[in-house]
């Protein structure tokens, strides 16, 4: 938990000093100027941006009194487990089923839970997503994903609206800059990640098994009921919620499930 939070931290200085010296390289005290100024704003986004974007973008509504799942008592539970307060939950009004979790500390973690999910799965599989999500919270992989997430989606955003100036058959900018949005991401989250959180859940639960049979049944839902999301932000999911419409492969960031299966099981369902 410490190495990812401290990875990330030495990222965005060292994309902040990488915009000055660049800045000061072109243009000198004027370019230094600018460079500051870029760094700013990146860091305004990363902070404060960057967790909104998501909630904001597919419509999420907070979940507050009348809970038909008993999700907020599991959530309240399950935090209680884990020693963090306990995050805000979101529904967002799709018929996908995928749940997401964000926050950049332990005091202002939030939860995503789409209507697909809480229809289809039974209480002991949305107990193993709700674990699932906590514990990402719990590692602040939320952090390291947000981070990564503001960062890579601002270079992908740079590529389209400098293509937006170009006749369509000339444009070259997305295809260059979206390979550094994929190197960002993998730079600050790692499949090790992922690894590390199912083992985590699976360990709170004190079951691989249920686990791993949720994770493979929601995979098979997202690849026949993908989810439409904002760019660079697929691997806040539990699983890739684009499946195999994914627009950009470049920007894929979650491990094949089987491998994920696999580590935390030793076996991939048939």
């Amino acid at each position: 938990m410490q190495s990812t939070s401290t990875k990330v931290w030495v990222f965005i200085l060292s994309s902040s000093l990488a915009l000055l010296v660049v800045g000061y390289q072109l243009g000198e005290r004027l370019g230094l100027m600018i460079g500051f100024s870029l760094a700013v704003l990146l860091n305004f986004m990363v902070f404060f941006y960057g967790e909104s974007r998501v909630l904001v973008k597919l419509n999420a509504k907070r979940l507050k009194g009348q809970d038909a799942w008993g999700l907020l008592d599991m959530v309240e539970n399950l935090s209680a487990q884990l020693g963090v307060p306990v995050p805000s939950v979101y529904l967002i009004p799709n018929s996908s089923a995928n749940a997401f979790a964000v926050g950049h500390s332990w005091k202002k973690g939030a939860l995503g839970f789409t209507h697909g999910l809480l229809h289809t799965l039974d209480q002991d599989e949305l107990e193993a997503v709700v674990a699932h999500q906590l514990c990402h919270i719990r590692r602040l992989d939320t952090f390291a994903f947000g981070v990564s997430s503001t960062l890579a989606n601002s270079v992908v955003g740079l590529g389209q609206f400098l293509d937006s100036f170009l006749p369509y058959r000339l444009k070259f900018f997305m295809p260059l800059l979206s390979p550094v949005g994929w190197l960002i991401i993998k730079l600050v989250v790692g499949e090790k990640s992922f690894f590390e959180n199912d083992l985590m859940a699976s360990q709170l639960m004190g079951d691989r098994v249920r686990l791993g049979e949720t994770l493979w049944r929601l995979e098979g839902m997202a690849q026949t009921k993908p989810l439409m999301i904002p760019a660079c932000t697929s691997h806040l999911f539990m699983v890739n919620p684009e499946g195999f419409k994914q627009r950009n492969l470049f920007l894929k960031s979650h491990p094949p499930i089987e491998v994920r299966l696999q580590k935390l099981m030793g076996y991939y369902p048939i």
